[in-house]
């Protein structure tokens, strides 16, 4: 008797063990469309406003702490110009009046980082409209900036139209396109040859940029931080 209770045992525990789900795979297909949906929301809302923080600071001190465009750490988001104004960068330097295209460019990520409030609505309305295909793959990747760039590929170019009026805006307080006037107005003057570049369209694609990495790097830290999944459905499906 005491055999076949070990036995029993054994048979029992290799049943439990055979069957544990290692993938994640059984308790992905638990959860409803609806309660991963929820959770794709709110990851993407919670990492657009830490990717906004970061770069569209409110505080002096921010810029101090290196938080900003411009201040960021290592000039990893800073805007400056495109490589196709490589040729009005180096003839201003070269003429000493490197100094306009400085001064410009701290302007334009002043303005990016004036422009806080107009990124959160723009990604704020395009994650309304974003639809899921693949449900289970976005909770089960080993990718963890999967639902990132899923929403970048998926809303880019609605981000970028409802970008650029509020944008222009800012870079005309700033004084950014009386500056680029002038720079192309002093550049003709070593070189007639006329020039042609979509300045704005650039810099609302390099706010972007900015915008969806620093939103990669807070997905990863909510798929594998508890104390970041502070909503029910985010601890509920990336819990899991």
């Amino acid at each position: 008797m005491k055999k076949l209770q070990i036995l029993l045992l054994g048979f029992i525990a290799i049943v439990f063990v055979s069957c544990k789900d290692t993938s994640g795979k059984y308790v992905t297909k638990q959860l409803t469309y609806t309660q991963m949906e929820n959770a794709f929301n709110d990851c993407l809302e919670l990492a657009t406003e830490m990717a906004v923080e970061s770069l569209c600071p409110e505080d002096e001190l921010d810029y101090i702490l290196g938080y900003g465009y411009y201040d960021y750490e290592d000039q990893a988001y800073r805007i400056t110009l495109p490589t196709s104004a490589r040729a009005i960068v180096d003839s201003l330097t070269a003429h000493g009046q490197g100094a306009l295209i400085d001064t410009m460019v701290l302007h334009i990520n002043r303005a990016a980082e004036a422009s806080g409030s107009a990124i959160g609505s723009a990604y704020s309305s395009a994650r309304s409209s974003l639809t899921y295909t693949d449900h289970q793959a976005l909770v089960s990747t080993s990718n963890t900036h999967a639902l990132t760039e899923y929403f970048k590929t998926q809303c880019s170019n609605q981000i970028h139209q409802s970008l650029m009026t509020p944008v222009r805006m800012k870079l005309t307080e700033k004084g950014v396109p009386d500056e680029w006037d002038n720079i192309l107005s002093v550049y003709y003057t070593y070189n007639p040859q006329p020039v042609s570049i979509d300045l704005y369209s650039y810099i609302v694609d390099k706010m972007m940029d900015g915008i969806f990495t620093e939103m990669g790097y807070a997905e990863e830290l909510i798929r594998t931080d508890p104390t970041l999944r502070v909503t029910e459905s985010m601890e509920l499906v990336f819990g899991n």
